[in-house]
């Protein structure tokens, strides 16, 4: 029977509760909320914190948790603990491989659920793309605060940038980025532009100068384009009615040119429904039975952080006074 901790609120634990109860092998002995003020010494007190985590053989961190301390997790992976967390965490790249390392000795499961990557829209769209050329990524977000710039980023591009990789399926060459100032002061918009070895190429738009609402990839293949809307929750394909190589050239290398072409056909896909939670807890257990990796692991996260740590030093660069 593998004995799991809740940490998160009354209401998220509660959900999750609910969902691991179709289990068997599997008891939730108890939650707990470490950004309740009344719970502040469990995770201070290094002794009161070990006997929390000596109680449990899995941990399940929500995304609403805010103030977990990263030697909480630390502790728990190098005492062979699992650990399943709701959503990317933002650490640096010494601190995750610290924890792989970690992870590593003791063999433990660390897994993000909860990311983009295991969205059904996300698993239909990866079985029609083949060797991208071209992605183009528009997200609606807010303006970063003073001083928080580093965090804006992690909040509004990590999962983007993680599935952007995968997507890619190869090594990066280069990464520029920029901020564009149009309303005033505060960057209203940041611009990454991203080549591959494979000579593929990424571009990133994020912030308020993109229309509300929107959050979508549009990827270009040779002969085809996919759009992912995120925000709708609609995937559909395009392509030429008269497959020629100079019109697959023309989708591939000028997108744009062919957004209102009268010779493209756009098909909506299905997306397979399924209980998104559900699978990541189901994958959460079965890889800890077969001791397998995850899906979605420390790995990831760390590319990642590393892309995060090169945008923010390209752009203070430039602009201190972000």
């Amino acid at each position: 029977m593998k004995k799991v901790i809740l940490l998160g609120s009354s209401l998220t634990t509660q959900e999750y509760t609910n969902e691991l109860a179709r289990f068997k092998g599997v008891k939730v002995v108890g939650y707990i909320d470490p950004d309740d003020s009344g719970n502040q010494n469990t995770f201070d007190n290094f002794f009161q914190m070990m006997d929390l985590i000596q109680k449990g053989d899995a941990f399940i961190v929500s995304r609403d948790v805010i103030t977990l301390d990263f030697e909480v997790i630390r502790q728990m992976i190098r005492f062979g603990k699992h650990v399943f967390i709701d959503g990317f965490r933002e650490w640096s790249c010494g601190e995750i491989e610290e924890i792989e390392k970690l992870r590593n000795e003791s063999r433990t499961v660390f897994q993000f659920g909860n990311t983009l990557f295991g969205l059904p829209i996300i698993s239909s769209a990866l079985q029609l793309i083949n060797k991208p050329r071209f992605i183009r990524v528009e997200k609606h977000g807010p303006v970063p605060k003073k001083g928080q710039f580093d965090n804006w980023i992690f909040e509004n591009l990590s999962e983007e940038f993680d599935l952007m990789q995968r997507i890619m399926k190869s090594p990066m060459r280069s990464i520029s980025a920029r901020p564009m100032f149009l309303f005033g002061e505060d960057p209203d918009l940041l611009n990454v532009h991203i080549e591959f070895h494979n000579d593929a190429i990424c571009h990133l738009s994020v912030g308020r100068a993109i229309a509300k609402n929107t959050h979508r990839f549009q990827v270009y293949q040779k002969e085809n384009m996919l759009e992912i809307d995120l925000a709708e929750n609609q995937l559909s394909e395009s392509r030429m009615s008269i497959p020629t190589d100079q019109l697959s050239l023309e989708m591939e290398f000028y997108p744009d040119q062919n957004i209102n072409n009268e010779n493209r056909i756009t098909l909506e896909r299905h997306i397979s429904p399924y209980n998104a939670r559900k699978l990541d807890l189901q994958s959460f257990i079965e890889n800890i039975d077969k001791q397998q990796s995850p899906s979605s692991n420390l790995t990831h996260l760390l590319e990642v952080a590393d892309m995060i740590e090169v945008v923010c030093e390209k752009v203070k660069r430039r602009y201190q006074a972000l």
